[in-house]
């Protein structure tokens, strides 16, 4: 039986991913002195670029676990993705090859539905990429950012003597997020940051997991993360090999042998896995974006794209967004966002002082759809701000964790643990 994948979630992956920065646009008057009667007119200051061709390239991350190349051509009106490295099988029914070195495209419709012209001259729909006519993918962009989502799939594997089934499960789209100028430095990027992410288990009936720890950079490639949930909780280890560039020319950090936070369904030598970070460069910070590219042979001898010997399946995949450990000022984050999350619904995330609102921008005016957080900026760890749901049952608990960097930022809610909710976005405006 074919899953629609909204009913059980990539686990509420709000990509707020880097979608918004650009999407709102910022009016101001202008005008002379007194006398007339009529209404000075308006500047518009668009914070998207006014024309794009497929020069300019957004590198980023799937909520699939996808390091992903995205350009547009506004004048044309056609759209192209390049899987630069992807856990996602090329064909139903299997697991590998996956769709890695692929290219998709199609054309473009400017949105038009959202409340605002404004709004809409940064928004459109990548026609083709969605594979449910109803949830149509979308995109927008930014100076410097671009999120939103990239083409689905169809994911059914049967199996190898019972181990590493995958049900057959249906993704209209995935979440996005890339930017147009990356750091290739990792002398630039050393530092310690909090990490917040979501990944899937495909093999374990696409078990979603909540990413939590902080990770240390090293200029020469090392690194160590400490996990504070999964099954290393409260362990500090290097999981994978030394940070480098990748082989693949994309700009991205490569890191291979990448242990997931569950035990894998299977692993007979070595983890499979790899991970990718991109850094993006966004109003003058860096923006780390890290992928884990979960991967599955069902053969034995030596797997062409991971080098591991199978049969393994390892498939844990998905996105985390890293920030500073430094301390966030209450107010110093203020605005709107735009997100898409993971029962692949279009939200807006609004933020004043310690209150913040998400809600569907295509339907902003109900209310049943908007959900009320309150925000403590006490930073017990350095620049994790803990949420609180509004109302909730748990009271006055937290049961969230938000970071942000380069006006981007990724909420984490636990709320239900077995479902954990992910969000990571970019600015919209003040």
């Amino acid at each position: 039986m074919n899953t629609q994948h909204p009913a059980k979630p990539l686990a509420k992956l709000v990509m707020t991913l880097g979608v918004g920065a650009p999407l709102l646009l910022t009016l101001s008057a202008c005008g002379g002195g007194g006398g007339g009667s009529s209404s000075p007119p308006l500047v518009v200051n668009s914070l998207c670029p006014t024309s794009l061709d497929y020069n300019t390239v957004y590198t980023g991350g799937g909520g699939d676990g996808e390091l992903v190349k995205l350009q547009l051509d506004t004048t044309k009106m056609t759209w192209q993705v390049t899987y630069v490295e992807s856990p996602i099988p090329a064909t139903t029914g299997t697991v590998t090859p996956t769709r890695k070195g692929q290219v998709a495209s199609g054309t473009l419709t400017q949105e038009t539905e959202l409340p605002t012209a404004q709004l809409n001259q940064c928004a459109f729909r990548l026609n083709g990429a969605s594979l449910d006519p109803g949830r149509p993918a979308r995109v927008f962009i930014g100076e410097g950012v671009a999120g939103g989502t990239i083409p689905g799939a169809q994911i059914q594997f049967a199996g190898t003597g019972g181990i590493g089934v995958v049900p057959d499960t249906t993704f209209p789209y995935y979440p996005f997020i890339g930017f147009t100028t990356l750091d290739t430095n990792l002398a630039d990027v050393a530092g310690t940051y909090n990490q917040l992410g979501y990944h899937q288990v495909p093999s374990q009936n696409f078990l979603p997991v909540g990413v939590d720890a902080k990770i240390t950079i090293n200029a020469d490639g090392t690194w160590s993360e400490c996990d504070n949930n999964g099954v290393n909780a409260g362990t500090c280890q290097q999981p994978g090999t030394n940070f480098a560039q990748a082989a693949d020319g994309s700009g991205a950090f490569e890191t291979d042998h990448f242990q997931g936070q569950v035990k894998p369904t299977l692993v007979t030598t070595q983890y499979a896995a790899k991970g990718f970070m991109i850094v993006g460069k966004l109003r003058g910070q860096l923006v780390p974006v890290l992928v884990r590219t979960g991967g599955a042979y069902p053969q034995v001898g030596v797997d062409p794209e991971s080098g591991v010997v199978g049969p393994f399946a390892d498939d844990e995949s998905g996105i985390s967004v890293l920030a500073p450990q430094a301390n966030i000022t209450q107010g110093s984050q203020n605005g709107e966002y735009i997100d898409v999350d993971s029962q692949f619904d279009y939200r807006s995330f609004a933020l004043s002082g310690t209150q913040g609102t998400l809600i569907d921008p295509f339907n902003a005016s109900q209310a049943s759809l908007a959900t009320a957080l309150d925000l403590d900026f006490t930073e017990t760890v350095p620049g994790v701000v803990t949420t609180t749901h509004v109302g909730a049952s748990t009271g006055n608990t937290p049961t969230g964790k938000m970071i942000f960097t380069g006006g981007v930022s990724a909420l984490l809610d636990m709320t239900n643990p077995s479902a954990p909710y992910f969000a990571a976005g970019a600015f919209v405006q003040p």
